[in-house]
């Protein structure tokens, strides 16, 4: 291989990124704000070892273990010497790129390493990384018009307060705040209709159209939604209730108005998208459970109490419901598999506690972390 030739490899990390359960047959055994913002300015940390030896890598485990201490430590370039000298650069760069997605899904508390940059130095194979700039204090400077992240609870309303932007460039102040957590958080925006993500680096939330052909189609339904929970609300609500009564209120209309959709089971390509969404419950009566939990929480916003969605398991299928603010602490409630049942027994999944709720539901993958870290109370 000639060292005159001016050979380069990007290799570009991909960030990774419901079906539902009816009622369970018996009844189960229960019982019927945001993060504070931290400082203005981010810190740059500073490796306190910047690695700057040459690393022998006859496996690919030798570059996993190297990386690994690289990516803790924020170090921006490596040099590797390969004992197969027979490897193109090409191959090499595919070797490293399996070490670190390696090491990323053993560790994805490390994924804020989201590039590398391999090319041919005089002592080896320079492996040069990139780190999203919000764990660097932003060395190149803030992206114009950024939005302040302080929280998860921020990325999301960051999202959902810019429907119909493509690109929201953002700023995030808390360099704790885990990648994985922020791509979850996310998939509380949009309202069933919209698809946020974070891009590349982290400096941007990106916006696409879920099941709309455009994404001007899509905040179009979400505005109608929006207009019908409100009507709703209006209907349900009044300014003498307490947030405990607020909730039965919108729980009791949501169950006493809303069949679940069994084309889900017997002719799935028969059941339209809207029954996903909160449209199902409240232009149509029928949803399945994702329908049923974007209903209680569009219901809930209308009642200025916060909600997210909680995804996860039941009965042993895909499952969503909702985790809502009462009373100064946070309960559960699943109005999918209360949906239809007798006046004695339509509050069962209602205001549960989470030892109540986790009898019979089980997280998803992410989803106790992230829940509790949306509604700890104390922050």
């Amino acid at each position: 291989m000639s060292g005159r030739s001016a050979i380069f490899c990007v290799i570009v990390l991909q960030l990774s990124m419901c079906g539902c359960s009816r009622q369970p047959v018996g009844t189960p055994d229960v019982s019927v704000p945001p993060e504070s913002a931290l400082p203005e300015e981010t810190p740059s940390p500073t490796p306190a070892d910047p690695m700057d030896g040459i690393y022998p890598v006859a496996a690919q485990a030798d570059a996993e273990k190297v990386l690994e201490q690289a990516y803790e430590g924020l170090v921006p370039q490596l040099t590797f010497a390969f004992s197969d000298e027979e490897l193109t650069l090409q191959d090499r760069s595919i070797l490293l790129q399996n070490a670190s997605n390696q090491v990323l899904s053993q560790r994805p508390e490390l994924k804020y390493a989201y590039r590398l940059e391999c090319t041919e130095g005089p002592e080896g194979t320079i492996c040069s990384i990139q780190y999203m700039p919000y764990k660097l204090g932003y060395p190149d400077g803030i992206p114009e018009g950024a939005v302040e992240i302080h929280s998860l609870a921020d990325l999301a309303e960051a999202a959902d307060d810019r429907l119909g932007q493509e690109e929201i460039p953002i700023v995030i102040r808390n360099p704790e705040l885990l990648v994985d957590d922020m791509q979850r958080v996310l998939q509380q925006a949009g309202y069933g209709y919209v698809v946020d993500t974070l891009n590349n680096d982290a400096t941007a939330i990106l916006a696409a159209s879920g099941e709309f052909e455009t994404l001007e189609q899509s905040v179009e339904r979400i505005g109608e939604v929006k207009d019908m929970a409100r009507t709703v609300a209006e209907q349900l609500l009044t300014d003498d209730m307490d947030d405990e009564e607020k909730l039965r209120a919108i729980y009791g209309y949501i169950v006493e108005h809303t069949t679940y959709d069994y084309r889900y089971y017997q002719d799935p390509g028969a059941m339209p998208f809207e029954s996903r969404t909160a449209y199902g419950p409240l232009a149509e009566g029928t949803a399945i459970c994702g329908g049923f939990s974007w209903a209680f929480r569009m219901l809930c916003e209308e009642a200025g109490i916060p909600c997210w969605n909680v995804t996860g398991t039941g009965a042993g299928e895909e499952h969503m419901w909702n985790c809502a603010l009462m009373g100064g602490e946070y309960r559960y409630f699943d109005t999918t598999w209360d949906a239809g049942a007798t006046d004695e027994e339509q509050w069962r999944y209602f205001a549960c506690t989470e030892a109540e709720m986790t009898q019979n539901h089980q997280w998803g993958q992410g989803q106790e972390e992230l829940l509790h870290a949306l509604t700890d109370t104390k922050k």
